[in-house]
């Protein structure tokens, strides 16, 4: 079998040793460097119960996930030669108030229900557990079967790993279209024209997804959400557990550094660091921690993950050409998914049923999209994922706005049953809002914002929002809104 797998980070990567591990014959496509985008700039978390918003199929798949990543990690490190630093210290999720605490019991509940480890603590036995946390820490959840790995690491292992096993790897080569006849692609164009031929085809190509050509009919895409990474140099070597919370995460490296992040931003395919995005994870650090205030600056970068509109990943075969798979729009997950992509595609190439259902997941999904049912004026990327979570498991589709004028443009080209605006982000102020969503239309307009943001809240409800709640009694009953 020959292969092409475009797109050189750690999907691409574990994908193409899978593949030359079976006897295939791999190329490997990379547009720029290998792993140098999204794969280089993570913090290595293996993490589902830490990143997963609900219950429902994403979080089997990601449990599943970190299975197959701790039986992956022995035979990876023997066969690249390269230590890719799993460790086990696991994961300590913090709350600072009432409302957090509140939405972090719920975590645990679920995650309980679900079949997981989450131990409840009290504020004393959080901070026996990690002692550098701030005395403000009032309750927290220990997660000790959440990993972390480092994740440059675990990218060259994978890509050293598919070598070994005979790949070929081609860097600063750009991919422009996939090449059909009939039902089946023959190959790929570069952007030089020059072609390429495979009997199994990858795309692995990460927020570039889109970019490729030729199978426009799947309407498969992904889209850039940045985030920024700052790190610090420890004092000493650190073991214990990660510490993560509402304003951030800290993720220690074996050497004593510490990594502190992040944002998550709608801001194209620029990756440049930036004040704001510094001030913000520097915030959240000391907040978690104070002691980090004195720790020396090493330095900071950004990354593009590749979000899809529903923030699930995109696995299976394009139901244009079968003989295209897609491992792509991994958003948050990537290092966590890494291992099982590889497993499941090559499970997909050679014809054998995958070990999970992969319908949730599955390309033919983008192009079925039903009707929407409700628009969110929402800019923060990671609670839209927690909307879309409770969305996946009731079977209906939210459309997003980031400014109340796209907002208003899409309210009246989708008619949306109910509207819901985050009252806390400037760029939804409750009199215009109101005005316009409400003008004519028959539609249901929920606002939300952090509890002690009455300001905001008693101004939605002058202006005449149907519904005005917390964020965290937003968060609680968003199932009923989108119903």
């Amino acid at each position: 079998m020959k292969a092409l797998v475009i797109g050189g980070g750690i999907i691409g990567s574990s994908v193409a040793w899978r593949l030359a591990r079976e006897g295939a014959e791999v190329t490997i496509l990379e547009r720029g460097r290998l792993g140098q985008e999204a794969s280089w700039a993570a913090a290595g978390m293996i993490a589902p119960q830490a990143e997963a918003q609900g219950p429902g199929p994403f979080f089997d798949l990601c449990v599943r996930a970190r299975e197959v990543f701790a039986a992956t990690v022995p035979t990876l490190r023997d066969e690249s030669g390269i230590d890719p630093e799993y460790d086990d210290a696991g994961i300590l999720y913090v709350a600072f108030d009432a409302a957090e605490s509140a939405e972090l019991r719920d975590r645990a509940r679920w995650q309980k229900a679900a079949g997981g480890v989450a131990f409840e603590l009290s504020a004393a036995e959080a901070h026996k557990l990690e002692p550098a946390l701030a005395p403000e820490v009032i309750y927290a959840v220990h997660m000790p079967a959440d990993r972390r790995t480092d994740n440059r690491q675990l990218t060259r292992a994978f890509a050293a790993a598919a070598v070994a096993r005979g790949a070929q790897v081609h860097e600063g080569v750009r991919v422009a279209s996939i090449v059909l006849q009939g039902e089946r692609a023959s190959g790929v164009r570069l952007h030089d024209g020059k072609q390429l031929s495979a009997d199994v085809i990858v795309n692995a190509a990460g927020a570039w997804t889109g970019d490729i050509r030729g199978l426009e009919a799947d309407q498969v895409s992904t889209y850039p959400v940045r985030g920024q990474m700052l790190c610090f140099e420890g004092l000493k070597p650190l073991a214990g557990p990660s510490v993560f919370s509402a304003h951030g995460y800290l993720v220690p490296r074996r050497d004593g550094r510490l990594l502190a992040g992040s944002t998550m931003e709608e801001a194209g395919y620029d990756k440049e660091v930036t004040l704001e995005g510094i001030a913000k994870i520097a915030r959240g650090a000391c907040k978690m921690m104070p002691s980090l205030g004195n720790l020396p600056f090493r330095e900071a970068w950004a990354g593009l993950r590749p979000a899809t509109r529903d923030f699930l990943p995109i696995l299976g075969a394009s139901p244009t050409a079968g003989n295209v798979l897609y491992a792509t729009g991994h958003f948050r997950s990537g290092i966590l998914l890494s291992a099982l992509t590889g497993e499941i595609i090559a499970d997909l190439a050679y014809g054998r049923a995958p070990s999970i259902n992969l319908a949730p997941f599955a390309p033919a999904r983008l192009a079925k999209a039903g009707k929407v049912t409700a628009l969110g004026l929402v800019r923060d990327i990671l609670f839209r994922s927690r909307i879309d979570a409770a969305a996946q498991v009731l079977g209906v589709n939210v459309a997003y706005a980031s400014t109340l004028e796209q907002g208003l443009a899409r309210c009246a080209e989708l008619k949306p049953a109910v509207v819901f605006a985050d009252l806390s982000d400037a760029n939804f102020p409750a009199e215009a809002t109101a005005a316009g969503v409400k003008r004519g239309d028959k539609v249901r307009l929920v606002g939300f914002a952090s509890h002690v943001d009455l300001k905001a809240l008693k101004a939605a409800r002058d202006a005449g929002f149907d519904q005005t709640l917390s964020r965290s009694e937003f968060t609680s009953r968003v199932a009923e809104f989108l119903k």
